[in-house]
């Protein structure tokens, strides 16, 4: 179904629900996933996003054709996002095998902060209270849910996974701060941006891969299937259900919504690998998900009592719950 066939099918309906659960869950198999790949991170983040173009080239002609190609801006905007995101996948893959899939996950949603000091930083953006006042609150969080203090975890490097797991939030928050008006000027276009992100991040991966380890070609049928898997579910199916979904959804349920990513990430892990957090990982997880739950909420409240001209205030809304989806993906 193309965009316009989604939208009419969304109205009166409770298919954006449907959407935002099915993508959500979908884009949580991403981690155990690339674990049980095997492969390196360049490795691992080219086929990923590689593989995603492939699936995706179809849907995008069938949509250029109906509404003409983005203008040039768009395309910037999206291909600048998606070297981001190349950035951000690869640092991610790596904290993976250091801190355990579901972890990293939970990790990652520290976009939800790190998204608003990047545009303090390049726009000089105030930043709103809450997310001063929860910036604390999640570090200590984060050095809990990481293994970084208390018993020692089932993770190789929990240290530096925690480290790299937060750097690639801030690659997520370049993905964002570079893509956030590509739905706003063309609402018309859902595959486009999604294509075109993944593209530069297919060549962000393939550029680190020619200065680094390289990307492995001769790999077992265990692993291809799991990276199409990747590609399929973590790429392509799960960035278009949520991407169709938010616009249709209220801001507080959405992000709600959006939590069974890292929730369910955390629980295949267990399931598949027996990737178990220690009770003070557990706790730590908590509170990174209930910060982020209020801050979407708090932004979602904060654009219905200023309107549509409240400035940053809607956009941070919007983006928080991008932030909250997180394609790792």
């Amino acid at each position: 179904m193309n965009a316009d066939g989604w939208k009419h099918a969304a109205k009166g309906s409770t298919a954006p629900v449907v959407w935002v659960v099915l993508g959500a869950l979908s884009l949580s198999v991403s981690a155990t996933l690339i674990a049980l790949a095997g492969t390196s991170s360049v490795t691992t983040a080219f086929y990923r996003c590689s593989l995603a173009l492939v699936m995706l080239l179809p849907l995008l002609v069938r949509e250029v054709r109906r509404h003409g190609l983005p203008d040039r801006r768009f395309v910037v905007m999206a291909l600048l996002g998606g070297a981001f995101l190349g950035a951000d996948y690869l640092l991610w893959n790596v904290s993976i095998g250091d801190v355990g899939p579901g972890i990293a996950t939970v990790l990652v949603n520290m976009q939800i902060v790190l998204f608003p000091v990047v545009v303090r930083v390049i726009t000089g953006t105030p930043l709103a209270r809450r997310f001063v006042v929860a910036i604390p609150v999640l570090l200590v969080a984060v050095m809990l849910a990481g293994g970084v203090v208390g018993p020692a975890p089932g993770g190789a490097a929990p240290l530096r996974g925690t480290l790299l797991a937060l750097a690639a939030a801030l690659g997520y928050s370049g993905y964002l701060y570079f893509t956030r008006d590509c739905g706003v000027r063309s609402p018309e276009y859902l595959v486009a941006p999604v294509f075109l992100a993944t593209f530069a991040a297919a060549a962000m991966a393939a550029i680190t891969g020619l200065f680094t380890s390289g990307i492995e070609v001769d790999l077992p049928p265990r692993t291809w299937v799991c990276l199409v898997l990747v590609a399929l579910f973590g790429q392509a199916v799960g960035w278009l259900l949520v991407g169709a979904a938010l616009p249709r959804l209220a801001p507080a349920l959405s992000s709600t919504l959006l939590l069974l990513q890292p929730i369910g990430a955390v629980l295949i892990g267990i399931i598949w690998l027996g990737d178990v957090p220690t009770p003070l990982q557990s706790a730590g997880c908590a509170i990174v998900l209930a910060t982020v739950w209020v801050l979407t909420a708090g932004s979602a409240r904060s654009k219905r009592g200023k309107g549509p001209e409240s400035g940053s205030g809607g956009d941070l809304a919007r983006d928080a719950e991008r932030a909250v989806a997180a394609t790792k993906p």
